[in-house]
């Protein structure tokens, strides 16, 4: 691994989740040794349900899509994780397709590093707890919004679910929400609406900003 590279990877990791609590020597001390990283182009496969491998994955650059057959569970960006829930999972191959919505760069950590971490490092093991514990009450979230009985109900709780702290979501493809929550176009226009009338979003073009 280049310095260059080094740098980049500490980078990203000294912000990133669960790494983020790490002192900047032991963020050092984990990229020593045989470490990872592989670029990949749009649309690349990067994990699959069939992976075999126990690491767990941290986006340098770019992002990506975590698919569940067709319906994208969540988009990771720079510093984004994945495998950190099935690492220490019994079940054999990964849960969820991992596939490049853009080119991107990923760094992967061996399930023996983080190991270590998890025994040396007690900050490291709360933040990785809270963290699986977060995700248990996102995917909770998911599951109602394909799950809730109206459109509106269905929509407002899969935007709650892909909007992030800032409460925004850009680049809207009404396209792809109408796949991933089963209602029509239309009906994806109408539920817009009456959540705006309601006063629990805003939207402007491509745009949908909760205000709730």
């Amino acid at each position: 691994m280049t310095e260059a590279l080094k740098k980049q990877c500490a980078e990203v990791l000294s912000g990133a989740n669960i790494f983020s609590v790490l002192p900047l020597e032991q963020i050092d001390a984990l990229l020593e040794g045989p470490v990872h990283v592989h670029t990949y182009r749009k649309d690349d496969l990067i994990f699959s349900r069939e992976s075999r491998a126990r690491c767990i994955g941290v986006l340098l650059r770019g992002e990506a899509r975590v698919m569940k057959d067709h319906v994208t569970v969540s988009v990771l960006k720079r510093g984004g994780q994945f495998g950190t829930v099935t690492l220490y999972n019994r079940a054999e191959g990964f849960v969820n397709s991992i596939v490049a919505k853009t080119a991107c760069r990923v760094l992967f950590l061996e399930k023996e590093k983080v190991d270590a971490l998890v025994t040396q490092n007690r900050e490291f093991a709360v933040a990785y707890i809270t963290y699986l514990s977060e995700r248990i009450y996102f995917l909770n979230r998911k599951i109602e919004a394909y799950t809730a009985p109206t459109a509106e109900e269905r929509l407002f709780a899969y935007l709650q679910s892909i909007c992030g702290e800032s409460g925004e979501i850009r680049n809207v493809n009404v396209t792809e929400i109408s796949r991933q929550i089963n209602v029509s176009r239309a009906g994806i226009y109408r539920a817009l609406d009456s959540l705006a009338a309601a006063g629990k979003l805003r939207h402007e073009g491509k745009t949908i900003a909760l205000t709730l």
